[in-house]
């Protein structure tokens, strides 16, 4: 025989495959749609690797198309005229198969009689049918062959020659009368096996109903195949497995008898346990798929139809299994369809490298919605054993969350100076080299240094630190400096003791080692945050969850009712817990339906519950209510879960009850709880923020009236007059106005005699039954008409003077509807109510004495103004009739006295018009530059003693506003200047242009102003007294730059440090204000 050719790599399938690979090979494939057998599927060449080296006689129909291939030994059993070509479809020679072939295309297997062939189907590796695997049991003969075998001898001859395993099997008892080399070498048995009974030889077939095979076929007649059966046989002493494709065939004799059995077979081993391999290994890397951590899914072919796809990318997709598998994957997602990804994908597969994406935006329509994601994802090219690309791997992380919060983080990166101030934070800076230590303001209060002393490390710093955490965080400083761990990154919580207060505060320090430029360690700067509340929450939060833990261990020690049914609601199980819960003994419940203890109103709960049981699922945690023996419904939380019978088929359901009913009722009082705090906050708030008297009392008589659940509620007061008269006033709630002003106000009765007088707090069950009931001349009792009352309860409200304002009085039809605990609660918000009833007739009494200030101020500066006038006219006569130096002098000093008195008449005229709104403002367009000079040379022609200068300015400045008043802010900054400044001979004056504003500034070197006056500064009348007692004025200056420059839609302020002069700066915008 000569040496079978040596094939590449991509024909290693034809190695060894005799005359039928050499024909595969000289064949001209051009035609075919199979093309060069290098490029054939994967799953063929599989295929015909497995068949082509087998001596057992075999063929493969192959597609849709049904081409066909088979090995030497079946050509030579079946005679090449009766097979159909190799390549083409079988369907040209075999016509009457295409059924049989139809059958196994669906999956099943068949035994086609004609051919002697077992056929079943070839799968790939994602499950689907790609061909037929045909396995003839014995040499069947061509219709063209005429010999006789009626002869035992022609029998005996093509037995004993066959290539494959037959033996022949006589008597009931299946004696061996006739075993070829190639069923003796199956058994391994040795050749002395003739003779002997089958049972005999194969002793280990006991237990695999070969037997019972046999005798049925010897009874009945009828031939028995099996296809791919396991067989378990003794070879050299030890059971092994083997799979064979077997037929019993029935030998009769010339009376028609059946006389013995011919058992022929094909050991098919290698290739049940080659599919179960391809199988198994099919199955692992599914399944790691599906396990993946991440998320990932297999695209197969070029349409990239997706074959699996695991739960995480699923959730990415946000579509089901049922939706996309099978499915090319831009048409699930046609919304993450774009010409780019599409050649990156395609690419992978027709060159077989990968394909990588970082942060890649994708366009996905989930749930409804229409998201734009971000996605880290890498596309493998997923390989045959071949190494043909057959699809792609994909794996892909969301990294959308990341991508938010880093733009996130960009868009907040420009508010770190407003968010450090918001949230109140305190900076350090230490120089590691010299060991200098700097804290700002925020710092020294936190570690409770008040005063302006430089910081020292060891004293303020270490001594600042609660003893109990001192060792934890220099060792943390220590990590951080010297060995350089955690990245130069400090941060670290801890206590602090303030060296001045010895307030403890809790502080969380967070910094970062710096270097210099030879990398050196030069400066630690961070920032610290008062934690203190954060930590006391904790505390709380962490007591509140061990009680809750303790709770929680109680309920789970506690014994649950446990009750069995079947599907159709029988109860067939009734424990201990049952009987205490609902009153019914086991034996009164067993035998019964479940709807027993379900109330009317509950039964489609049991419906939909017994639905989810058939369908396998759990019903967890189920609340509900269910009715006891004795009428009383019980709140349970219920778990039910399905009972199987060994085939895992769904009897019935078990079922976890636990009482909640306690549960339940905390909640209810939590729920009244939660909502009276609700009210006494929002009481509270109300009454601080809200100074009409008359809002005051009608929200808490709103509030106390729901609070209480009274049907209706009143607040009585007493007001006072203008002429000292007094009078009763009332707010209602829960009834109409109508309702009260038939009957009159209340009178000091018996019964409203202890609300009134301040006694105490009157509460009764059932009014009528009071002693002091019906005492109201000429009424007995409550007039006709009047709104039904039997619960009562009046509560007096008295000032923190101890005068009482009035009462709050409150009725309900029914009896026993008030508590003591609706009595403290009401007590409270009497007296939170007589505090707001003060304030807000306090401030009724301030805006009143504050209207006839404003209006004195009007008259005294209109008063005043005129003799003013006549004064300075005066002085000026005399300044020309006067010769005399020295008594022009005095009158210039004089005249210069009266001008002040002027301004400070005219600024009390223009704060007497802001306060009635009447300053107007004559708006031009003006140059901003020139008002400022204007103002600088006139306060350099009234004083000679400062040095009054324009440092920085724009050659031009317009804006749009009053340039007189302007010009009147500008001389009041310069004037306060060098008022303040008693030792200083120098101002300076800047003028800044910025896009959509224009900034002045008035900078001097006097006395400075503390951090805590500034915030007043710019108020009606303020004045630092203690700074300035020496210098004169009312306070109105800044307060009038301020009314004007924010009445031109600009800002004004100070910039200042004590000692160290001031900064005085307003803005304007540059767009028109008209």
């Amino acid at each position: 025989m000569p040496n079978s050719p040596v094939y590449s790599a991509e024909l290693a399938f034809l190695q060894g495959g005799g005359i039928t690979a050499n024909f595969i090979m000289a064949n001209d494939w051009t035609q075919s749609e199979l093309g060069h057998p290098s490029i054939w599927p994967q799953g063929l060449k599989q295929s015909l690797s497995l068949i082509l080296a087998n001596g057992s006689p075999t063929f493969v129909c192959w597609g849709n198309s049904h081409l066909f291939f088979c090995n030497d030994a079946f050509k030579s059993t079946a005679g090449a005229a009766e097979i159909p070509r190799i390549g083409e479809s079988c369907l040209i020679k075999w016509p009457s198969l295409k059924a049989d072939l139809e059958i196994v295309f669906q999956g099943e297997t068949t035994y086609l009689k004609q051919l002697n062939a077992n056929l079943s189907p070839i799968r790939d590796f994602t499950g689907n049918i790609s061909g037929i695997l045909g396995i003839c049991d014995y040499q069947y003969q061509s219709i063209n062959v005429k010999a006789d075998l009626s002869s035992a001898h022609l029998l005996h001859q093509i037995v004993a020659s066959a290539p494959f395993p037959i033996g022949v099997y006589v008597g009931r008892e299946m004696r061996i009368v006739q075993a070829n080399r190639a069923i003796i070498e199956v058994w391994g048995k040795g050749s002395d096996v003739v003779g002997k009974t089958y049972r005999e030889v194969l002793p280990e077939l006991e237990e695999q109903s070969i037997y019972s095979q046999l005798d049925a076929v010897f009874s009945t007649g009828r031939a028995f195949h099996a296809r791919n059966q396991r067989v378990d046989l003794t070879m050299h002493g030890k059971l092994t497995t083997f799979y064979f494709n077997y037929s019993f065939t029935p030998l009769y004799d010339e009376k028609g008898s059946v006389y013995g059995i011919m058992n022929t077979a094909a050991d098919v081993t290698d290739l049940v346990i080659a599919k179960q391999q391809i199988e198994i290994s099919e199955r692992n890397f599914k399944n790691m798929i599906l396990q993946a951590p991440v998320a990932m899914c297999l695209f197969l072919g070029p349409l990239f139809k997706i074959a699996t796809a695991n739960a995480a990318m699923l959730n990415i997709w946000g579509k089901t299994e049922e939706e996309v598998m099978g499915q090319p994957v831009f048409e699930v997602l046609p919304e993450a369809k774009d010409p780019e990804l599409e050649v990156a994908i395609l690419k992978v597969y027709l060159s077989g490298e990968p394909y990588y994406a970082v942060e890649r935006p994708l366009k996905i329509q989930r749930h409804g919605n229409s998201e734009n994601i971000y996605q880290n994802f890498v596309c493998q090219p997923y390989r045959g054993g071949d190494g043909e690309v057959l699809g792609i791997l994909a794996i892909s992380v969301d990294v959308t969350p990341q991508v938010s919060a880093r733009r996130e983080l960009e868009r907040l990166y420009k508010q770190v100076s407003l968010a450090k101030e918001a949230a109140e934070l305190g900076t350090f800076d230490m120089n590691l080299v010299t060991g200098k230590l700097e804290w700002d303001a925020r710092c020294r209060e936190l570690f409770g240094v008040k005063d302006d002393r430089p910081i020292d490390y060891e004293r303020d710093f270490v001594q600042g630190l609660h003893l109990e955490d001192r060792d934890r965080v220099l060792a943390a400083l220590d990590e951080v400096i010297y060995k350089n761990e955690g990245n130069g990154e400090y941060d670290v919580i801890y206590r602090t003791l303030g060296a001045d207060d010895d307030k403890l505060r809790w502080i969380r320090a967070k910094g970062k080692v710096y270097h210099d430029e030879q990398n050196k360690d030069s400066r630690l700067i961070g920032s610290v945050l008062d934690v203190t509340q954060q930590k006391y929450a904790e505390l709380r939060s962490r007591i509140v969850f061990e009680k809750q833990a303790r709770l929680a261990a109680i309920v789970d020690s506690s014994d649950d009712i446990i009750i069995s049914k079947q599907l159709d609601g029988t109860i067939i199980s009734w424990n201990a817990s049952a009987e205490r819960m609902f009153g019914y003994t086991s034996e009164e419940a067993i035998g019964q339906h479940i709807s027993l203890i379900i109330p009317k109103n509950r039964l489609p709960e049991e419906a939909f519950i017994i639905s989810r049981i058939k369908e396998g699922k759990k019903v967890d945690h189920f609340d509900t209510v269910r009715k006891a023996k004795n009428g009383k419904e019980v709140f349970l939380s219920i778990t039910v879960s399905p009972i199987v019978d060994e085939k895992g088929n769904v009897i019935g359901a078990s079922k976890i009850a636990r009482d909640i009913s306690a549960e339940i009722e905390v909640k209810e009082v939590s729920r009244r709880y939660t909502q009276r705090l609700e009210v006494l906050n929002m009481i509270s708030e109300a009454i601080s923020e809200e100074l009409d008297l008359n809002n005051i009392l009608q929200k808490v008589t709103d509030a106390t009236t729901k609070l209480t659940g009274a049907k209706f509620g009143a607040f009585f007061y007493n007001k006072t007059d203008e002429h000292g008269n007094s009078y009763m006033l009332y707010t209602l709630s829960g009834a109409s106005k109508e309702s009260f002003e038939k009957f009159g106000m209340p009178r000091n009765t018996p019964l409203f005699h202890p609300t009134f007088s301040g006694e105490g707090v009157v509460r009764l069950d059932d009014v009528t039954k009071d002693a002091r009931y019906g005492k109201n001349h000429p009424h007995q009792g409550m007039p006709e008409g009047h709104l039904p009352v039997v619960s009562y309860l009046a509560v007096p409200v008295i000032s923190r003077s101890g005068r009482v304002i009035g009462g709050l009085f409150f009725g309900h039809p029914e009896a026993a509807v008030f508590t003591a605990e609706h009595e403290s609660l009401v007590l409270a918000i009497a007296a939170q109510a007589a505090i707001g009833i003060d304030n807000a007739m306090l401030y009724e009494k301030v805006r009143e004495l504050n209207d006839k200030k404003d209006e004195f101020i009007g008259l005294a500066s209109h008063e005043l103004k005129t003799p003013l006038a006549s004064i300075n006219g005066y002085l000026q006569i005399l300044n020309r009739l006067v010769k005399d130096l020295s008594a022009q002098k005095f009158l210039g000093k004089a005249s210069m006295q009266v001008r002040k008195l002027t301004a400070l008449v005219n600024d009390l005229l223009d704060v007497s018009k802001i306060e009635a709104g009447k300053l107007k403002l004559t708006v031009v367009k003006f140059d901003l530059k020139e008002v400022v000079e204007e103002a600088i040379d006139l306060i350099r022609n009234s004083t000679e003693s400062y040095e009054v200068t324009l440092v920085e300015t724009p050659e031009t400045c317009m804006v749009d506003g009053d340039s007189q008043r302007i010009e009147q802010v500008v001389i009041n900054l310069l004037s306060n200047a060098i008022k303040y400044s008693p030792g200083a001979d120098k101002v300076e004056v800047k003028i800044i242009k910025q896009l959509d504003k224009a900034l002045v500034g008035v900078i001097d070197n006097g006395l400075g102003i503390a951090e805590d006056k500034i915030n007043n500064l710019f108020s009606r009348f303020y004045r630092i007294e203690e700074a300035t007692p020496n210098i004169s004025g009312l306070g109105i200056g800044l307060y009038l730059s301020h009314e004007i420059i924010s009445r031109h839609e600009g800002s004004i302020w100070v910039e200042s440090e004590l000692g160290k002069g001031s900064t005085f700066w307003f803005s304007l915008p540059c767009k028109s204000i008209i």
